[in-house]
């Protein structure tokens, strides 16, 4: 294994999740202000069969997911691992890609994939994943980061706080990498 990929899961063990913890708390519940306001024009909306946090991928840009409210959703059967989310869906009107939660525990594998630093781990022709040791690196990242979203999404559900944006009794919340089509389940909202 390159020992910048092993620096880079050292920075993950010394990650605050505690402190990240808290800053998404406030976080989730100043952005579900906003949110509720969009659930409140004149028109009658759609109740959310889901609400979708997206980054752009966990290779770039991945610090911050939008959030989307997703309608319509034709096999909205509740999932407990990765799953294609396919396109038989909607979004809601004017619930798209507004402020959602940021991610910052993935902020070093973003460090890592630098173009510079690509370079000196990836030999022409070979994809980031094919690197020794970088795929359990990303996935470590992803869901030590995942487990904390989790119990926070949970906390808020259980204080009810998506009662006003409008999701169904029992809606899912997602997270997904842009234009990926695997989507994450983060919770269930029957589930209280």
């Amino acid at each position: 294994m390159h020992p910048r990929i092993r620096a880079c899961f050292a920075t993950l063990q010394a990650f605050d999740f505690a402190a990240y913890r808290q800053q998404l708390h406030g976080e989730i519940l100043r952005n579900l202000a906003q949110w509720q306001i969009l659930a409140k024009p004149e028109e009658a909306l759609q109740p959310l069969d889901a609400l979708l946090f997206e980054f752009n991928s966990i290779y770039e840009y991945a610090e911050q997911a939008d959030a989307y409210g997703i309608v319509d959703w034709q096999d909205a059967a509740p999932h407990i691992e990765g799953f294609d989310m396919g396109y038989k869906h909607d979004f809601r009107k004017g619930f798209e890609a507004v402020p959602g939660m940021s991610l910052s525990f993935l902020k070093p594998l973003e460090v890592l994939l630098d173009p510079g630093t690509i370079d000196e781990l990836v030999d022409d022709e070979q994809d980031m994943e094919e690197v020794p040791g970088f795929q359990p690196l990303a996935d470590a990242y992803l869901f030590s980061g995942l487990a904390v979203v989790h119990d926070v999404l949970a906390e808020l559900n259980q204080q009810n706080h998506f009662a006003g944006i409008g999701l169904k009794p029992a809606a899912q919340i997602l997270l997904g990498g842009h234009d990926t089509g695997i989507v994450y389940p983060l919770l269930f909202t029957a589930s209280k």
